[in-house]
């Protein structure tokens, strides 16, 4: 009897339907808010912000049908559910981004409390969410009352061509005293130049490279600090050191080509300018702005140029200059500088930050003294020394991606970047330094002239980036395949350094436009890119030339002939579509708009009989292998994606007129280019790997010939051994193409191929990262690694696009209209690979497929995020044949069959976890 009473009070327990109570969900609960796509952003200037959360939610087909935003201005207002700045009321929606503020005007100075919650599809409450808060900048200029002020280091006299001018940074501080107790403590600071804010001894933030690189004659950004914590009773310091950074200094390969200025390219002495103001307890408030009250000088930083590299002369050190009690009477009185033409702003992206500290792997001596510490993998950074030795010692380090055969640095590839750091010992004890105002690319780190034989922690490996690589997964049963995903990652890490730059390693680094547009889309799956890309929108609108044409690279900072490319300047086109597809992101189109047009008016005054022409610089499909595909063709095809996509983006912003206008242009181009670029048998008039990709993908071929250019380009790979014949333009295109008609078992081939050209070429040697040639370099050719070192980076994400089509179509995530709220489904189930298991954290949440073989059957396991739906193709005409948790699909009401063909079967889903399996006849 014990037993059935124990038997029966489990299953009571373990059944709460029990006696006809319906089961009630948990409610929703509230994760990431985040304003202009940052968490508890300071300091920003946008006046109507837009909110943003994720929702996660046990259960399937979890909704939102409401939410409520309370904003306050104090948390224990906030606390006690007071939003006396906006309380939006209970808004029935199911948006959980893109919501703009619409509360009392934002003061400028201000700080804010703010938290959400929300309803679900059965109206339960959710909890509030965990507050968050941030604070509005400078808004006004009568708000600043700082003067931009530097230590004189004279001026330029070197020959701009045969030696370097490298000044040293300037050294800034400022004593002052609180005798109050403080309420709130807020810096402000920004600089012509690069600048580090220390308070008391200690930096302020964590972010590297501020306030970042902009056209310093349209905008200077930024930053804003709570230092409440860091203002004692008594006597506080202000420091900052200053150096040239993008402002003044070395930038890309202006040196190289011998251009007529070499740097200084905004100006020619970096300047800072902050204040601080303190609220004090009893209501008053205090300013404390950068003027002539402040002192200035030089210090051990005797070279800080960030193509450059760093020098410090540990020697020179004045210890507790950025502290109390520091005698400061041999300073000068700084220089003060006028202000930029520029407009200031809060920096509206994200920052370089540390993401990563990485221990050597080894250490080698291919010559005596010179020793070679191999940091595992290709990246963006700094190394930090660890040292100890007699004073004056001069340690250098050099820095390259790849070694010689005879276990040297290969550095030819850095072109006329000298990429050298030096430390001058102390000689005071161990010695721990890294730079502030230089970042390298690199994987290995040659140091010489170090006292004595180094250990392995010598030096560490400061991995700077502006992003996390963090939004998704991937994994296959091809081990290559999975390395390729690591080296996208990094490279893409190692690039989007303050603007999406092609190279961080040689004399350039530059945000070339081509690479950026060819990236977007898988830019947006390993990384949260919204913020950052926002920023670099900026930068190419800004850069646009007057007569209409976005430039190579953004920013701008010189100029040669030819400023635009085909398929370059189409940035400023396909980047802010991506924006919206990716992000439902129409306010950057609407920033965006009026430049795009100008723009597509330029490509239309350029056309003839709606065909526009290669012009400009014409890098065609840069490095394309053994064909060529014609300038006019790529401009041509351009043109036509180019009208396509802004047909979209205007009737996103309900502009119907231009809507039907670029609608009509799109099929004029279609038909002009076919008939100038398509032949009737379906072969393009060039026949080459890249003008079928590209009109296959932009939808350029007519309807009726689509199927035969598609087998044509099937035919031309299969030919070339399933390998590439394709550049920049040409390789993600192809793979898009191929998958879109069908061709998934020939992108599969591709996507695997370990022979020369392919992705699994340079990971068989070796590879940690994407090189902008498909042959770099091999194992068995090391002495010959300098080949095309002028133009061999090992740290370029242009051919690393191939993400793209591994989310989208080898793992089947993709939407069907902006911001993933309706998502797709799709895998490219083939008998080429064995399993695909990857995911990606939409701006909605996270997003998983997975598929493998299990025989003749294929199992998908799903995962769909709280409050979207999706749609899933199953590739099995038979309904019965397809079971969900070895359920049939009849027995599951919340399982909607849409349609079922020979080919697939397509279901709609709801939120939740699912794992189907098919019978599948392939």
């Amino acid at each position: 009897m014990k037993i059935r009473f124990c038997i029966l009070v489990l299953i009571l327990c373990c059944v709460p339907v029990a006696w006809g109570q319906k089961s009630v969900s948990p409610s929703l609960t509230i994760e990431r808010p985040r304003l202009e796509y940052l968490e508890n952003p300071m300091g920003i200037t946008v006046q109507r912000p837009r909110f943003s959360w994720i929702l996660k939610g046990e259960g399937r087909k979890r909704l939102q049908t409401a939410y409520q935003i309370l904003v306050s201005s104090s948390d224990e207002k906030l606390g006690q559910h007071q939003g006396d700045i906006w309380d939006s009321g209970k808004v029935a929606s199911n948006a959980t981004n893109q919501i703009e503020y619409d509360g009392n005007h934002l003061a400028s100075k201000a700080n804010y409390f703010w938290k959400v919650k929300v309803w679900d599809e059965k109206g339960q409450e959710s909890e509030w969410s965990t507050p968050a808060s941030f604070s509005m900048g400078l808004l006004n200029f009568s708000d600043w009352k700082g003067l931009f002020i530097s230590h004189g280091v004279g001026y330029d006299k070197t020959d701009k061509y045969d030696s370097l001018y490298l000044p040293p940074a300037r050294y800034l501080r400022k004593s002052f005293t609180a005798n109050k107790k403080v309420k709130r403590a807020t810096a402000y600071a920004t600089a012509l130049g690069l600048y580090e804010l220390k308070i008391n001894g200690q930096k302020i933030g964590d972010a590297n490279f501020l306030p970042g690189w902009t056209d310093y004659n349209k905008r200077l950004y930024y930053q804003t600090f709570d230092i409440t914590d860091r203002i004692r009773q008594g006597e506080n310091v202000i420091g900052a050191v200053i150096a040239d950074g993008w402002y003044a200094g070395y930038i890309g390969y202006a040196l190289l080509v011998r251009l007529d200025k070499v740097r200084e390219f905004y100006g020619v002495n970096p300047s800072f300018m902050g204040q601080i103001q303190i609220e004090y307890e009893d209501g008053t408030v205090e300013t404390i702005a950068s003027d002539t009250s402040w002192k200035s000088n030089q210090g051990p930083i005797r070279e800080a140029d960030i193509l450059m590299g760093e020098t410090y002369d540990a020697r020179l050190e004045q210890v507790g200059w950025d502290a109390p009690g520091y005698d400061d009477s041999n300073w000068k009185v700084p220089k003060v500088y006028t202000y930029p033409e520029g407009k200031l702003e809060a920096h509206p992206g994200t920052l370089v930050r540390n993401r990563e500290r990485l221990t050597p792997i080894e250490i080698t001596e291919p010559s005596p003294g010179t020793y070679v510490f191999n940091l595992g993998k290709n990246f963006a950074g700094m190394a930090e020394l660890k040292v100890q030795g007699p004073k004056g010692t001069r340690v250098q380090l050099r820095f390259g991606e790849i070694l010689k055969s005879d276990g040297n640095i290969q550095t030819e590839n850095l072109r006329l970047a000298r990429a050298t750091d030096t430390y001058i010992l102390k000689g005071e004890g161990a010695e721990t330094w890294q730079p502030k105002f230089t970042y390298h690319g690199f994987q290995y780190v040659e140091v010489t002239s170090y006292p004595g034989r180094p250990t392995i922690d010598a030096i560490t490996g400061i991995v700077l980036s502006s992003i996390e690589t963090d939004a998704s997964t991937f994994n296959s049963s091809n081990a290559m395949n999975n390395t390729l995903f690591e080296n996208i990652k990094t490279t893409q890490s190692a690039n989007f350094f303050e603007l999406p730059t092609d190279c961080p390693q040689r004399d350039e680094r530059l945000g070339w436009t081509g690479d950026a547009q060819t990236y977007m889309r898988s830019a947006t799956y390993n990384a949260y890119v919204a913020a950052f890309m926002t920023k670099f929108l900026v930068d190419l609108d800004d850069a646009q030339r007057w007569y209409g044409a976005y430039p190579n690279f953004a920013p701008f900072p010189y100029s040669r002939p030819n400023q635009y490319a085909p398929a370059w300047m189409d940035a400023g086109i396909i980047i802010p579509y991506n924006m919206y597809k990716v992000y439902n992101d129409t306010r950057i189109l609407e920033y965006m708009y009026e430049g795009m047009e100008r723009f597509m008016r330029f490509q239309e005054d350029a056309s003839t009989d709606f065909i526009r022409p290669g012009g400009g610089n014409n890098w065609g499909d840069w490095l394309a292998v053994n064909e060529e595909t014609s300038h006019d063709y790529i401009g041509a095809s351009f043109y036509g994606y180019d009208a396509k996509l802004m047909a979209e983006m205007a009737e996103a912003l309900n502009k119907k007129e231009d809507a039907d206008k670029y609608g009509e242009l799109f099929k004029n181009i279609k038909k002009a280019f076919a008939e100038k670029y398509i032949l009737e048998n379906g072969h393009t008039s060039e026949d080459t790997q890249t003008t079928y990709a590209l009109a296959l993908y932009f939808d350029l071929y007519p309807k009726a010939l689509a199927k035969k250019g598609a087998a044509r380009l099937a035919e031309k790979i299969e030919k070339n051994g399933f390998k590439f014949s394709t550049g920049f333009l040409g390789t993600k295109h192809v793979m898009l193409a191929l998958s879109k008609c069908g061709y998934d078992d020939l992108a599969y081939k591709l996507f695997k191929q370990t022979e020369y050209p392919s992705w699994g070429y340079s990971v068989e040697n070796g590879s940690t990262s994407i090189w902008e040639r498909w042959n770099s370099y091999t194992k068995d050719d090391a002495e010959n690694s300098d080949l095309n070192a002028k133009m061999n980076s090992f740290s370029h994400y242009a051919f690393g696009s191939v993400a793209e089509w591994m989310f989208q179509h080898a793992a089947g995530i993709d939407l069907i209209d902006p911001g993933y709220r309706n998502i797709l489904i799709k895998p490219a189930i083939s008998k080429e690979m064995d399993f695909i298991r990857a995911s990606y954290k939409s701006i909605n949440g996270t997003i998983s497929s997975a598929w493998n073989w299990k025989g003749n059957k294929v199992v998908m396991n799903i995962e769909i995020p709280v409050n979207t739906t999706a749609k899933v193709s199953i590739p099995t005409a038979h309904i019965s044949d397809i079971k969900e948790s070895n359920r049939r699909l009849d027995k599951i009401p919340e399982i909607k069959v849409l349609e079922s063909s020979e080919k697939e079967t397509i279901l709609e889903i709801g939120s939740g976890n699912y794992s189907f399996s098919a019978k599948v006849q392939k």
